[in-house]
């Protein structure tokens, strides 16, 4: 039996900036997306880590959340991968999956009527962040890049929580972990903390 390898450039045990509740989050790695101002531009070009979806499964679920957030990168590149992670971890226990796409939910529903993997992860997604990045549009929403992308509840699931976590927070909180030698933003930036973080990154290089 050929085993399911996922593509990723990182992932957390738990947070609170990236959906509802405490939740893991998996940036997978790749992106056929050139979004001017990205500041994710090493789960393109950075470091690639190869793990099977049965093993980033047990991963999550020893980890005790009620939910897990998929970025990137861009997650739908590897929708047929994840989408068995899904199944594996909901097997065990009924979580919450939250994703961001450049893909509009639009362009989405098109694709799934083509590529199963497609169909079967977006069924499998409770909250979908959609669309691309643009800097232009880059206003301070809290929990998205820029006002093109949507918050868009699939399910029933946080139907609580839609107004509460997504529509009454004010700004954009990010956390700064550090491990090692690698250093890691997490949540979505604000215009002058994208910038002091790319300032942090060009300094990195040299």
């Amino acid at each position: 039996m050929v085993e399911t390898v996922i593509q990723y450039s990182e992932k957390i045990e738990s947070t609170h900036l990236l959906g509802p509740g405490d939740r893991a989050v998996l940036w997978v790695f790749g992106c056929c997306f050139n979004c001017s101002g990205c500041i994710a531009y090493n789960f393109k070009h950075g470091t690639c880590i190869e793990d099977t979806a049965e093993n980033l499964a047990q991963w999550f679920l020893d980890t005790k959340n009620d939910g897990i957030t998929i970025s990137g990168g861009e997650p739908m590149l590897q929708a047929m991968e994840l989408s068995k992670m899904i199944e594996m971890i909901r097997e065990k226990r009924d979580v919450g999956i939250v994703v961001y796409s450049g893909f509009t939910y639009e362009e989405l529903k098109k694709k799934a009527d083509q590529d199963l993997g497609v169909k079967n992860f977006l069924s499998q997604i409770d909250i979908l962040i959609d669309g691309p990045y643009r800097e232009e549009l880059n206003h301070n929403e809290p929990y998205r890049g820029s006002s093109n992308q949507r918050i868009l509840p699939l399910t029933g699931r946080y139907a609580g929580a839609m107004e509460a976590y997504y529509q009454t927070s004010e700004g954009r909180d990010i956390e700064v972990r550090i491990r090692g030698d690698k250093t890691l933003m997490i949540g979505v930036p604000s215009k002058d903390q994208a910038a002091i973080w790319q300032e942090i990154k060009r300094l990195d290089q040299f």
